[in-house]
């Protein structure tokens, strides 16, 4: 083979923060935009206004929960969710006060019906978090109201003024988004869209000079300058799925939206997954340069990349539902005949990697879907339910459901009560902020709460002093003092994508500042800051003694009970193949639960230890990285097989031999993998050492004579090659079909050994996470492999 020159590697800096430092700080300033809106309405509005304007920290904390990091999409929602949380809560208010008044309304009568309504207000799930949280604050400002001002609070204007109050957070936030130009969800998309696939392009290009690099250490190299791109990519599509269900609200800018719209996490990974085959295409080439890439098939590559660049960038994140999901026509002749050459190569275990990572370049370059629409490998729609199992899993499924719902409401209801009722004993005046404050701090599940109470705290107190400074600078200009507060609400809208802070830390601290330079007559500066801290820990104390009270477990105890759930789920896709149908539908339900064992594991991170062992993240993130590449690969799989069924349409004779072929491998893996998933589940929730002693001898009394892991991954594959160069020579027909058919069974191949490989590695974080979790005992794991290996020699 020619001896091509070394090629440069040119160092190409990752996407500068300067984008994302603007989006954030035009955030900011729509959120000051909407303060300030409430301030002079509330400060210096006409009088009849700013008579029905009694509580203006309702229209802040309203503001506030829904202009942050929106859109105008966004903002509409969180208006008719506020609008929502008025229609529930003001008409059993008034009920309330024309059965009991609200001059006869005692410390314990608010704290029954404040606990009362709270609990109605958080059982039903159709209701959103944030229609809550608006709705809890309501309650507390109402109810506490009616104590403190005794008969002044009227039955019927008392309520009235809280809702016009929340109107008026609602309104400005609105405002604040159309001026002084709209800030529309489906331009953010679309935008956001665009640099990811920039993004995404930077990243496939530094691959693909890592594939036709002339040695192992310029391919390296390149591969790490793609790592700041690949952590830049995975912010832009957790900030594009943030986005984009504003889009739902802006239907009259998207022409002809329910045929034409299609969810962008679908388009997004059309893209993420191919060139994360790349990169494990990548990984798994022993030597450069590659030996089989001949001078044709290099020049094409070389010349393509331009054209790559061009067609990801114009790629469309609004395309036709039919269009996305079919296995489209190859649009690149050129690619086909130059991969012609190698096609012809004998197939083996060496080569592998050089057709998968063709295969996920031609994806990429196509714009082809990864999830197309599924069928059973013989083109026949399956339906292998096991009904009884399936009754027992969605009763089971109720169950928890009707648990959780209970909790949270309990827990919303009690805690509430108890904040409440303990700040008016302590200051009956400035009782509300104790349980305000946790009344926009509740989400449904789980939160890492030391943290959060931490971070409001904070929060909180670096908020008023600011406040309370500000008060004193201005203290002959109380008129102006408004003023100083702009700046404030910028810098809080940056803090809360600071990780000291977080959302939580940044709402307090610019919520503490307004309470103080965005009202007036409530006292004394200082003294009011003071109470309000005080008032503040008070309602954070009571939240988090429910939390440990209702639902006293670790977040690193959650962790573990996330990644045996995430092997439960791994272990039912595995057990559908080759049924494809149900492996995508399995396949969402194991990106889920890896989403969620990402979210546990940042939260345990930033969770205090007490007197438990230091949580060992590391074990866990090579955990999720590991089953994320499963999710890709299996994806991949799912497509080269349904390209190469596509394909048997132009062949004349041998499918019925290369599609025995297919199963039989697919079942082989099946069997190879699924009895460590399994039995992996039970390591990961082993809870302690007694435990581990008694269960052990079960975890690990697998089947006698089995081989290593690697060593069944590395037969599997000899097997496939070598049965595949069997049924190769028996396909008749079309030599383009047959051309195609090879170079996705190659590709195919690596899908299945690098599945086996990878939940070897699996296997081997679980191990890890278990060694790290009990030191003080010797666990011997290798005393017989987790994996079969009796089908495949028999094979």
């Amino acid at each position: 083979m020619k001896n091509y020159p070394k090629m440069g590697v040119k160092v190409v800096a990752p996407p500068h923060a300067g984008a994302i430092w603007r989006e954030r700080l035009g955030s900011a300033f729509r959120t000051a935009i909407a303060c300030t809106i409430i301030g002079c309405t509330a400060l210096y509005g006409p009088d009849n206004v700013r008579n029905q304007i009694q509580y203006p920290s309702v229209a802040y904390v309203t503001a506030i929960l829904i202009v942050s990091d929106a859109t105008l999409g966004t903002t509409l929602r969180g208006s008719w969710n506020a609008l929502c949380a008025t229609v529930l809560v003001v008409p059993s208010t008034l009920l309330c006060f024309w059965v009991v008044g609200p001059s006869k309304f005692t410390e314990a009568g608010a704290t029954v019906a404040v606990a009362l309504s709270a609990f109605v207000v958080a059982i039903p799930e159709c209701l959103p978090i944030l229609t809550k949280r608006i709705a809890f604050a309501q309650l507390v400002i109402i109810y506490v109201g009616a104590v403190v001002r005794g008969g002044d609070a009227g039955p019927v204007s008392h309520p009235v003024h809280i809702a016009a109050c929340t109107a008026l957070g609602a309104s400005g936030s609105v405002l604040a988004l159309i001026l002084p130009y709209p800030r529309l969800a489906v331009t953010e998309v679309k935008k956001q869209f665009q640099s990811y696939t920039e993004n995404a392009s930077d990243r496939s290009n530094l691959y693909l000079k890592a594939f036709l690099s002339q040695d192992k250490s310029t391919a390296d190299d390149l591969i790490a300058q793609a790592e700041p791109f690949a952590k830049s990519g995975t912010r832009l599509i957790r900030h594009i799925n943030r986005i984009q269900e504003g889009v739902k609200w802006e239907r009259h800018r998207v022409r002809d939206f329910k045929k034409s719209y299609m969810k962008m996490g679908d388009r997004l990974n059309s893209i993420e997954t191919p060139i994360n085959g790349m990169k494990m295409a990548l990984s798994a080439i022993s030597s450069f340069p590659v030996g089989i890439v001949n001078d044709e098939l290099k020049t094409y590559l070389q010349s393509e990349q331009v054209k790559q660049t061009l067609k990801l960038e114009h790629a469309k994140c609004f395309v036709p539902y039919d269009d996305a999901v079919t296995v489209p026509e190859n649009k690149n002749q050129l690619f086909d005949k130059s991969v012609h050459p190698i096609t012809s190569i004998s197939p083996n275990h060496k080569n592998l990697p050089v057709f998968f990572f063709l295969s996920c370049f031609e994806q990429l370059i196509n714009n082809s879907t990864i999830n197309p629409k599924p069928e059973s490998l013989n083109g026949q729609k399956t339906n292998n339910i096991n009904v009884p199992a399936e009754e027992s899993k969605i009763k089971e499924t109720m169950t928890q459901w009707c648990k959780d719902r209970f909790v949270f409401a309990l827990k919303c209801s009690v805690s509430l009560g108890f904040a409440i009722l303990l700040g008016m004993f302590f200051d009956k005046k400035n009782g509300y902020w104790s349980g305000l404050t946790i009344a926009i701090s509740f989400v449904e599940g789980r939160q890492p709460i030391f943290t959060v109470a931490n971070n409001r705290i904070q929060g909180t107190a670096i908020g008023s002093v600011y406040g309370v400074l500000g008060s004193c600078l201005l203290n002959q200009m109380a008129e102006i003092r408004f003023i100083i507060i702009l700046p404030w609400i910028v810098f809080t809208s940056m803090l809360q994508n600071s990780q000291m802070y977080g959302e939580s830390g940044g709402i307090a601290a610019v919520i503490g500042a307004l309470l103080i330079l965005g009202r007036k007559n409530y006292g004394p500066p200082r003294e009011f800051a003071i109470a309000r801290l005080t008032e503040v820990s008070i309602g954070l104390f009571c939240m988090v003694l429910l939390e440990i009270i209702l639902q006293p477990v670790r977040p690193a105890t959650l962790v573990k009970r996330q990644v045996a759930r995430c092997l439960r789920t791994l272990d039912e896709c595995i057990n559908q193949i080759p049924d494809f149908l149900s492996v995508n539908e399995k396949i969402k339900r194991l990106k889920s639960d890896i989403n969620g064992l990402k979210n546990l594991i940042k939260d345990a991170k930033s969770e205090p230890s007490f007197w438990f062992l230091p949580f060992k993240a590391s074990c866990y993130e090579n955990t999720q990285e590991r089953l994320s590449n499963i999710v890709d690969l299996m994806q991949i799989m799912v497509y080269n097989t349904r390209f190469i069924t596509s394909m048997s349409q132009s062949c004349e004779g041998g499918w019925k031999e290369l599609q025995e072929h297919i199963v039989s491998s697919l079942n082989i893996l099946k069997e190879t993998t699924s009895p460590c998933v399994k039995r992996l589940q039970k390591i990961a929730l082993v809870k302690s050492n007694d435990v581990f002693d008694q269960e052990s001898e079960g975890f690990f009394d697998l089947e006698l004579g089995s081989q290593p892991t690697s060593e069944a991954g590395s037969k599997l594959v000899d097997t496939f090659v070598q049965h595949m160069e069997e049924v190769i020579d028996t396909i008749q027909g079309d030599e383009e079909c047959k051309r195609k058919t090879v170079f996705h069974l190659n590709s195919l191949g690596f899908c299945i050994g690098c599945l086996v490989r990878e939940a070897t590695n699996v296997e081997i974080c679980v191990k890890k996470m278990i060694r790290c979790e009990n030191p003080d005992i010797q666990v011997e794991f290798i005393k017989k492999a987790c994996y079969k290996n009796d089908m495949v020699n028999s094979s």
